[in-house]
């Protein structure tokens, strides 16, 4: 669906057509939506797992060294169960995701936005950027704090890494687009701050992750695997 997002208020939006420039202390172009892409209707078992390693991390040790060893099967239940734990002790995390191809290799990555009152802020939510190496094992790439829907994948590249744009909040009343450009290894981490670019000329790019509390596509993240079906 082609379609353009809201205009920010006192802040730039997103154009319709050719952007006019707006009064703002950061930036003055303002994207242009050529496609919506809605957020996957389905849960993800893996992304789960991978999205609950990052959100809770854990150590296994006692702090001097002692205890199972990483990646045995005992050193795994003890991460599990602490993980479980720590995930438990909060309130609930939802998420909603999609899949891109950002490096054009043929097999999309995974992009996710966590919503929760213990990850948001007035600023926005995590957004996570993880590849598949292999079937159903998630490598984390990149972690953005304060993301604002929507994200714009563009068709620019740096390091062979398509560009991306999101929002940025000043105040409450105030706004600008910013550039987000792989450098090889990882995206900026922080959109607000360099080496994220204030977008400061016209690009167009497909919206990902678009979403209202209402969404049902928005999923619950819980805190253990599903059970496993019982083998034949």
């Amino acid at each position: 669906m082609v379609g353009a997002l809201p205009l920010l208020p006192l802040a730039a939006g997103i154009a319709m057509a050719a952007p006019t420039l707006q009064a703002e202390p950061l930036a003055s172009a303002s994207p242009t939506v050529v496609q919506s892409v809605p957020p996957e209707p389905r849960s993800n078992p893996d992304l789960e797992a991978a999205l609950r390693e990052v959100l809770f991390p854990v150590r296994i040790d006692d702090g001097q060294g002692h205890g199972p060893d990483p990646g045995s099967a005992e050193g795994e239940w003890v991460k599990g169960n602490k993980i479980k734990a720590e995930c438990e002790r909060l309130p609930a995390h939802r998420y909603i995701w999609d899949q891109v191809d950002l490096n054009g290799d043929g097999r999309p990555e995974v992009v996710a936005q966590v919503l929760g009152p213990m990850v948001c802020g007035t600023g926005g939510c995590p957004l996570l950027i993880f590849r598949e190496p292999s079937p159903g094992r998630l490598q984390l790439i990149t972690q953005i704090s304060l993301f604002k829907d929507p994200l714009i994948v563009t068709e620019r590249r740096h390091n062979r890494w398509k560009d991306l744009i999101t929002r940025v909040r000043v105040d409450a009343g105030t706004g600008y687009y910013a550039e987000l450009r792989y450098d090889g290894r990882t995206y900026p981490t922080n959109p607000s701050v360099p080496p994220a670019i204030p977008l400061h000329r016209p690009e167009a790019g497909t919206a990902y992750l678009e979403w209202n509390d209402k969404d049902p596509r928005a999923h619950r993240l819980p805190c253990e695997d599903p059970p496993q079906k019982p083998g034949p």
